[in-house]
């Protein structure tokens, strides 16, 4: 039996400077080889220096065999996984993940994007596969007030097409995701990466939509509204407490349990843990519906009951 391969020791041949504190990092096999196909939509775990595991949407074509290309915004108030990447350099040897895809393209006859900030990035190794297989898609791109649109040179070879609108938060072109949402026909699907804020505006006006909706979010802090409440560990027989504002992930490690954790952004599943009894509140943004009524992931979903029992 072949050992399966893990991880792909990658490169760093270029880093340009994008607007909004962005960086996009070119990565390449210093060999020369191939790199492991991906499809549209799909990202990366970057394998840092120090130990720590970031996740990056690809943000290059997919029939380009010879490179990724991912983009980081810094993260002032982050969890450090932004300024790490900032400070590497050309020359260096990244490890990463094979592509993992959680955010797809659908079988549809025209596709709709909705973009804010920095989650133009998915979108963008969705493009080229569209426009080489022929099929129609729109594409909406927001930037906050006194922001510019993230990623610029890399959309930079789209700029005559005649499908994509860009729009300033706060400002006199301000977009309406209802507006966008009530023209979509029945044999499109709508595609939405951005900030809670957008996200849950997407969900509530595409109700409608069922599974035509698919959306990725960044940001999630939704946690920093949540009451104080406790979890209860089966296994040890310890009570922990969550204050507000923090995530029940930090507060296992506060109190000395190592629960094992990668992306700390409900994406990778690595921190699913089964609940025995409790309300959950999920945030994360792939298990399946019959998985939520066994599992919750710490790093980002919370409790609605005053306690929570783990089986931990």
């Amino acid at each position: 039996m072949r050992n399966r391969i893990h991880s792909v020791t990658t490169e760093i041949v270029s880093i340009e400077d994008d607007v909004n504190n962005i960086k996009i990092f070119t990565l390449s096999d210093p060999d020369g080889w191939p790199l492991p196909s991906f499809m549209p939509g799909a990202h990366l775990d970057i394998y840092l220096p120090s130990g720590l595991i970031r996740q990056y949407s690809l943000c290059s074509d997919p029939n380009n065999k010879t490179q990724y290309m991912i983009a980081v915004q810094m993260e002032i108030e982050g969890r450090g996984g932004s300024s790490e990447m900032h400070n590497l350099s050309e020359g260096m040897i990244l490890p990463v993940s094979l592509p993992r895809n959680h955010f797809s393209l659908g079988d549809a006859k025209r596709h709709i994007f909705i973009a804010g900030g920095i989650g133009i990035t998915p979108f963008l190794s969705m493009l080229p596969d569209l426009i080489s297989k022929e099929i129609d898609w729109e594409l909406h791109i927001c930037a906050k007030f006194g922001e510019k649109i993230s990623c610029q040179s890399l959309l930079k070879k789209y700029e005559k097409e005649p499908n994509i609108y860009k729009y300033i938060s706060h400002g006199g072109n301000r977009l309406s995701i209802e507006k966008v949402i009530s023209k979509i026909k029945s044999d499109e699907h709508l595609y939405c990466c951005g900030p809670s804020s957008m996200i849950n505006d997407a969900n509530i006006n595409g109700k409608a939509l069922g599974d035509r909706l698919h959306f990725e979010k960044f940001g999630i802090d939704e946690h920093l509204e949540d009451a104080a409440y406790q979890v209860v560990l089966k296994k040890s027989g310890s009570v922990v407490k969550v204050p507000k504002g923090q995530t029940m992930l930090g507060a296992l490690r506060v109190a000395g349990f190592d629960v094992p954790a990668s992306c700390e952004g409900g994406i990778c599943l690595e921190c699913k843990t089964r609940f025995l009894a409790g309300t959950p509140i999920h945030r994360d943004l792939v298990m399946q519906p019959s998985d939520r009524k066994e599992f919750i992931t710490p790093c980002v979903s919370s409790c609605s009951s005053e306690s929570i029992e783990l089986d931990l």
